[in-house]
């Protein structure tokens, strides 16, 4: 696995260089969906740049078929799938072998592996690094893995044991060669993101970060989505990171959190490297707005006033 060292320095709004940062940010960008979303797409590939990554969420209720049915829709659309591997969704091992055999039988070759929220696990396995130890990730050659990162911290799980399960991901990136990277829970406060993935990398991480932001949406929504997720949002850290926060409509966008995190990044935050959308208010309309942000379609505002995407 190749690690990245660190970058530029926090890089000053006024400057030419704020723009390209936020631009090279939003490169490469990532969304999330579920099987039953997914239907209401006509087509992928018609309103996402080809290659994009789009994650599938293995919710609690859902059959592994319907993720390995999307996985393959997408790949057709011209898409990279990358399915969610949830060990508490899972009923064995040989579940899991046989789920991820056939992942990889379509030409899946990207994952997110983690615990999953289901409150009573489907069978014995519970977190993401019993995953990861069977060898079936590097023994079918998958090219990139996920894991998951949570910046305001886990309701079941507390610092010490988030920090040693970092370590040993960190440890099976190095000793296998996968390359690996952290995704994240979304979240509203840039600088408190930010402070999270210095602590983390002071403590040992050289995984690069994709930040999970929450995708244009009603602040109801948000508020739901947030409290549902475990994110301790309030409406005055919601108005901070949506930047030019539509009071009339009700709508956010997240340009002012994306700001924060395209120009602020300095020491070990410099790990950040990439958004993942979670499309809270519709999965095409965030993808349109991730699509012309990547394009570079934006007007730039004050600093506490981020930017507009047109077009």
């Amino acid at each position: 696995m190749a690690y990245l060292g660190l970058g530029k320095a926090a890089v000053d709004l006024g400057s030419g260089d704020a723009r390209l940062a936020i631009v090279n940010l939003a490169q490469g960008f990532s969304l999330e969906t579920t099987p039953r979303q997914a239907e209401k797409v006509a087509d992928f590939g018609a309103i996402l740049p080809r290659g994009s990554r789009v994650f599938i969420a293995f919710i609690q209720g859902e059959q592994p078929a319907s993720i390995l049915t999307l996985a393959e829709r997408l790949l057709a659309e011209g898409m990279v799938p990358v399915p969610h591997i949830a060990a508490r969704n899972l009923v064995s091992a040989g579940e899991f072998e046989r789920f991820v055999r056939e992942l990889h039988g379509v030409g899946v070759r990207q994952a997110l592996l983690l615990a999953g929220g289901a409150s009573q696990p489907a069978g014995r396995l519970t977190s993401s690094l019993e995953l990861l130890g069977s060898g079936v990730i590097e023994g079918l050659g998958f090219e990139h893995v996920f894991v998951a990162g949570h910046p305001e911290g886990h309701a079941d799980v507390g610092p010490g044991e988030l920090a040693a399960a970092l370590a040993a991901k960190n440890e099976w990136a190095r000793r296998t060669g996968v390359p690996a990277a952290i995704v994240t829970q979304f979240g509203f406060d840039g600088a408190a993101i930010l402070a999270w993935a210095e602590a983390i990398g002071a403590a040992g991480n050289r995984l690069p970060i994709r930040i999970g932001v929450a995708g244009p949406a009603s602040l109801a929504s948000l508020l739901k989505y947030a409290k549902m997720c475990g994110v301790n949002a309030s409406v005055n850290m919601l108005a901070k990171a949506g930047g030019r926060l539509i009071q009339l409509v009700g709508q956010s966008t997240p340009d002012g959190l994306i700001t924060d995190l395209a120009t602020e990044r300095q020491g070990w935050a410099e790990l950040v490297r990439d958004l993942h959308f979670y499309p809270f208010g519709g999965f095409e309309r965030t993808a349109h707005w991730a699509t012309q942000l990547s394009r570079g379609a934006i007007t730039l505002h004050g600093r506490s006033e981020g930017f507009t995407v047109t077009g």
